[in-house]
């Protein structure tokens, strides 16, 4: 029997949508009000753990709603990211790596640590991925009773003083890289949050947090060492940025229609182009974002050394696809609204700030080159990069 993936649970995948839309509205109006390093938006937090969204990618049996982790689910996956992004770049970002924990935990961890953080999530603990460090970074120290210290430092830490249950990356004395869990409100850490004073993105409190021998317990070390950057979930990964990111541009069209209605201007030939060059954008990249879930769910379906390099090419291709859409969306917004527009009491100046912050991720050049050695790759068939025809049924 052949079950199309668009087809399962398509009632609770539905809820949840419509959950992440409403929370959107209000996470846009709270945005205003939190637009400083020294804020955070908590009443937009306090709606996604009601929504349920801080446990929907834990297994059905533990209490979530198996988001993520089965073919046919990435797909709402990516639609709820894009929603979240679309009223709050910050809060897309917090439940970006929220979820990035999640899926990390139960692709390595064992199944007692994925029922143990999966009650974690539902009893409202956010969780996140805390990997990018400077000269000072983290280390794990072998102790007595099979725990280790943690001491170090991270940098670029999302949602501190919110985050509790941080997934994070720590050097070994054999060089390797070992992912652990650590229970903030059980050690002491030191935050610096000077360090953190970006041009956008202010209140995602990505300070620096430092360790002193905090004691992390064995079982709360996930996967093997150097698990955390197996391909192909590491680089995969990117689609979920790219629609946080999305998210925002679809914002900037839709605040841009209603900024036009309302002085008047709609008849201007001018802007008639514009806003048609930026509908343009915005649909293909809700298209990438489409064809990047069924990559996702293909590969679930036949982890294939082929369905893993089409993963890994599909990503690639989607988040750089994605930062150009956002890219040429803020462009064309600026040119519609102008100064007045870029002022109070208009959102367009602060997303764009917190959307030029959010679109700098991490070698994008390599991601773009790897697009290019798998195209050249005389085995490979460039059609499979987006024809699925055959692949999308199990």
């Amino acid at each position: 029997m052949h079950i199309e993936f668009s087809k399962l649970n398509d009632k609770k995948l539905a809820e949840l949508i419509i959950s992440s839309k409403k929370i959107s509205k209000y996470a846009l109006v709270e945005a205003s009000k939190t637009d400083s390093v020294e804020s955070f938006p908590k009443d937009t937090l306090a709606k996604i753990i009601n929504a349920g969204l801080l446990k929907a990618c834990i297994p059905a049996k533990f209490g979530g709603s198996d988001l993520g982790l089965l073919p046919g689910t990435n797909e709402t996956l990516l639609m709820i990211l894009k929603y979240i992004g679309s009223g709050n770049l910050v809060m897309g970002r917090v439940l970006e790596g929220h979820i990035n924990a999640q899926l990390l935990i139960n692709q390595f961890g064992k199944k007692s640590q994925i029922r143990n953080f999966s009650e974690d999530a539902i009893k409202g603990k956010l969780f996140a991925v805390w990997n990018t460090q400077a000269h000072d970074g983290t280390f794990l120290t072998p102790v007595k009773n099979n725990n280790f210290h943690l001491n170090g430092s991270k940098t670029f830490a999302t949602g501190i003083d919110y985050v509790t249950r941080p997934l994070i990356t720590a050097g070994l004395k054999n060089e390797s890289w070992q992912m652990c869990i650590v229970n903030l409100d059980k050690i002491k850490a030191k935050t610096d949050s000077s360090w953190w004073n970006p041009m956008g993105m202010k209140a995602s409190r990505s300070f620096k947090i430092s360790f002193k021998n905090a004691n992390v317990d064995r079982n709360n070390l996930i996967g093997k060492p150097d698990s955390y950057y197996l391909q192909p979930s590491f680089s995969g990964g990117s689609v979920r940025f790219a629609a946080v990111q999305l998210g925002a541009a679809e914002r900037l069209l839709e605040e841009t229609k209603k900024y036009l209605l309302s002085l008047g201007r709609t008849e201007d030939p001018f802007q008639k182009m514009r806003v048609g060059e930026m509908a343009i954008a915005v649909v293909s990249g809700n298209q990438w974002l489409k064809v990047a879930a069924e990559h996702m769910d293909v590969f679930m379906n036949d982890p294939s050394k082929i369905n893993s390099q089409l993963l890994l090419a599909s990503a690639n291709m989607t988040r750089t696809a994605i930062e150009k859409i956002c890219t040429e969306v803020m462009m064309l917004c600026q040119k519609c609204v102008g100064a007045r527009g870029l002022n109070n009491p208009y959102h367009f100046e602060r997303i764009i700030r917190d959307l030029n912050t959010y679109l700098r991720q991490p070698a994008p050049d390599a991601s773009l080159a790897d697009v290019g050695k798998y195209i050249l790759n005389k085995e490979n068939k460039t059609e499979d990069l987006w024809d699925l025809t055959d692949k999308n049924k199990f």
